[in-house]
């Protein structure tokens, strides 16, 4: 296989990914359908069975590649000192995963909280959060282990919670890594 060929399966995959969160986010996971996902790629069902059998696997999918990110993250963390420094650019990495796709993803997450829990991988992320809240941790106190996961949640709830904390998407952002980093701080 080409390098091209590569490049547009992903491209592919990445496209049939944002446009299936589309379609799960308006309607619902539930009730969306393939039929429905390939329409607005404008292709046939069968183009779009090709890549997935299933609106499950479509999700698996888009999971596996969060996972994937947040792995990436982690690794790098790991490879470094466990410092202020450290812990302030892994929370400046998560930022710019959830201004993606995977902010979308992650409202998604809460608003179809059945759909995930049948995710066989969805244990699985919660043990990455984990392994984040570890990282972050400013002391290995009670308040440190607090600290670092009020930090987390802080990065996710920017997207997740659009209408009650108002102001735009950059706003919350730049808001929610403030508080972020205020809470992984020394001390």
């Amino acid at each position: 296989m080409t390098g091209t060929t590569d490049g547009r399966r992903t491209d592919t995959r990445q496209r049939i990914h944002q446009v299936a969160l589309d379609v799960f986010s308006e309607r619902g996971y539930e009730k969306a359908t393939l039929r429905e996902i390939a329409e607005r790629l404008e292709v046939t069902r069968p183009a779009l069975y090709y890549h997935y059998k299933s609106k499950e696997d479509i999700l698996a999918s888009i999971h596996r590649d969060l996972a994937s990110s947040i792995d990436d993250i982690i690794d790098w963390a790991c490879s470094r000192p466990a410092d202020l420094r450290t812990r302030r650019e892994v929370l400046h990495r998560l930022s710019a995963l959830m201004a993606g796709p995977w902010g979308q993803f992650t409202r998604f997450a809460q608003e179809n909280e059945a759909a995930m829990r049948d995710l066989a991988a969805a244990s699985e992320f919660v043990e990455r959060m984990e392994s984040l809240a570890e990282l972050l941790r400013p002391s290995d106190t009670v308040r440190g282990r607090m600290r670092a996961r009020l930090a987390l949640s802080a990065l996710f709830m920017a997207g997740s919670r659009a209408e009650q904390l108002g102001g735009t998407d950059q706003a919350r952002s730049a808001a929610a890594l403030e508080t972020a980093d205020e809470l992984v701080a020394d001390g």
